[in-house]
């Protein structure tokens, strides 16, 4: 079975049936075709940046509570700094379960539903505006927007905004086809994409409100969307306001995890989330990042930022002035920026960071699958839509020129971001801490005394307190048993810790030494019984660890006793050293019925440290 092909005249090809039928496959798919390519390429293109990050600051507290939780409600459900995202802790869950600190499955699951994220727009797309090659443009502005890059280099922000970045897309494509069609199993699924986006992000709330102003400006105005669409309204309430109460439930027990800023704080946040930070990004800035690590902070020049400005003012006004509704269109994307991005800011972050948190990228990563829509709905007619324009378009060769060239300066200039923001990645600092202590755990005995300290501040500030302690983020890649004894090591004669590179080290403890005055430097036997003095300013501070000095005859087994707590010992033979964790506020150690030839002397409470 053969095709016949005429090119010319005079010229005849035969091409074979099944060749002939791919080729018409080919070209009738072609611009799916093209779409999919297109995400492939942009993925690997971000996979190829964000592999040069690892993690930091939140990471390690998502590791740590990972491998010291089960798969409970009440670990997918607590609060994290006012986050509520249960989707989130079941990926960190998974992937730290998988292979703690492994950056390629962590990685790796977040660009994973990014590349979803970017079928999820490309089915938008096609939905909204049919099958027509232009759709291509607006999938474009979001495969190159270079905002979504770091928030997947980090990986607590891409736990949160993947969500989103999934969820939105696909719940407009599936409103959109309920609104056209009037068939509920439609509404159910956008409801359930509603519900998926609430997982990762507080600001899936907002989704509801964006489809029904898509409904209302593009589906016959308000009345008939409330009218003709109250089941589907119902139901999206419905997953809002069941996963509000147990956002607000468990709110409740964790206090703290909100506060407006004051007045000023508020207006300076928004000047820089909207009018630095998306109206540079939006157009393939900000083209300069904050220096310092490979955070997603925007730093653009006051220049740029006017000149940003005010060509989005230019291309509102000249959509506006042709398309219908272009100006709806951008509206509403504003309102998404300050109901779902600026709102939960604003009462969660901007009262600890100030308006400075307006120039993190990732608080308006989430809105770029809506700024694709937008680009499409301010250019494209609808799918059946009739009179799209409100006046002629100019020539088509003009029209395409100047969108051609618009997106040809907005892909230079997003690649110009991308390729200054990939010069801030590499953790190799931090890569090597925790690869260095990974191989340290695995060669350490099972019955190792590791004592706490904690981690260096270049790999995770103090301000974690607990999970900034080796324990907690090293102990993640220990063993149970072994991570338990680091979570609360026992008194021992031969103590470790972990060095500033991840390496273990015999342990010792900087602090201000106790001497006694006897002329043998012991502390005095009252009635059987020596009591060796601490200063219990320094004991209050909790993890303060103890090091007692000793000299005994012969192998001599003794108990400590440190306020309500008691620890049998047994001293070796000669000088030796004893360590062991201080009770908070304790004022001494009382050793009873002690053995002839034992001599407690110096004692020293500190913080560990390795031996010189």
């Amino acid at each position: 079975m053969t095709d016949t092909i005429k090119p010319r005249a005079g010229t005849v090809l035969t091409v074979p049936g099944p060749v002939a039928r791919v080729a018409r496959w080919i070209r009738r798919h072609g611009v799916l075709l093209a779409g999919l390519a297109l995400v492939a390429a942009a993925v690997a293109g971000k996979a190829a940046v964000v592999q040069e990050s690892y993690f930091k600051e939140d990471d390690y507290e998502f590791v740590a509570r990972a491998m010291e939780s089960d798969l409970s409600f009440d670990y997918l459900t607590r609060i994290h700094f006012g986050q509520f995202m249960p989707g989130g802790f079941l990926l960190a869950w998974l992937a730290s379960r998988l292979h703690p600190f492994d950056w390629g499955w962590a990685a790796g699951t977040v660009l994973a539903l990014h590349a979803v994220a970017a079928l999820g727009v490309l089915r938008m797309l096609r939905v909204v505006f049919g099958r027509r090659p232009a759709t291509l443009v607006p999938l474009l502005v979001f495969l190159l927007a270079p905002v979504t890059v770091p928030a997947l280099a980090w990986w607590a922000a891409g736990l949160n905004t993947v969500f989103l970045q999934v969820a939105l897309p696909m719940a407009v494509a599936s409103h959109w086809h309920h609104v056209r069609t009037g068939r509920l199993r439609h509404a159910v699924a956008a409801a359930l994409w509603v519900l998926f986006g609430l997982l990762g992000f507080v600001k899936g709330f907002a989704l509801p409100l964006l489809l029904f102003a898509l409904t209302a400006i593009y589906h016959g105005g308000l009345r008939a969307a409330l009218r003709r669409h109250l089941a589907a309204w119902a139901m999206y309430a419905t997953a809002v306001a069941g996963f509000g109460a147990l956002y607000v439930q468990r709110s409740l027990a964790a206090p703290g995890t909100g506060a407006l800023p004051i007045f000023d704080q508020a207006l300076g946040f928004l000047w820089e989330l909207l009018g630095k930070t998306f109206a540079t990004t939006v157009l393939g800035g900000p083209w300069r990042w904050f220096a310092g690590g490979d955070w997603g902070v925007a730093a653009p020049p006051l220049p740029l930022v006017i000149a940003s400005l005010v060509v989005l003012a230019a291309l509102v006004a000249v959509t506006g002035h042709y398309r219908r509704r272009a100006l709806l269109a951008w509206a509403t994307l504003l309102g998404y920026l300050l109901v779902a991005d600026a709102l939960p800011v604003l009462w969660g972050r901007v009262h600890l960071l100030g308006s400075f948190a307006g120039t993190d990228t990732r608080y308006v990563a989430d809105a770029v699958p809506l700024l694709a829509l937008v680009v499409g709905l301010v250019l494209l007619p609808l799918r059946g839509e009739e009179e799209p324009y409100r006046r002629a378009l100019p020539g088509r060769e003009r029209v395409t020129g100047a969108a051609g060239a618009m997106l040809g300066l907005f892909a230079g200039a997003s690649l110009v971001t991308v390729t200054l923001f990939a010069g801030y990645m590499g953790a190799e600092r931090r890569h090597d801490y925790i690869e260095t202590a990974r191989a340290e755990l695995a060669r350490a005995a099972p019955d190792s005394v590791i004592y706490d300290r904690l981690v260096p501040t270049e790999v995770l500030p103090s301000s974690y307190r607990a999970y900034s302690l080796t324990s907690r983020v090293l102990g993640a890649m220990a063993t149970p048993a072994l991570r338990a004894r680091m979570q609360a090591p026992p008194a021992a004669l031969d103590g470790l810790v972990f060095d500033d590179q991840g390496r273990l080290r015999p342990v010792d403890v900087q602090g201000v030494p106790l001497v006694p005055t006897t002329a043998d430097r012991c502390w005095p036997v009252t009635g059987g019984t020596v009591q060796v003095p601490l200063d219990n300013r320094v004991t209050r501070a909790e993890g303060t660890l103890v090091r007692l000095g000793y000299a005994a005859r012969t192998d001599t087994t003794v108990t400590l006793w440190m306020g309500d707590r008691a620890t049998d010992l047994t001293l070796r033979a000669g000088f030796g050293k004893v360590f062991m964790l201080a009770v908070p506020g304790a004022d001494r150690i009382v050793v009873h019925d002690v053995p002839s030839g034992l001599c407690l002397g110096d004692v020293t409470p500190g913080q560990a440290v390795p031996r010189p």
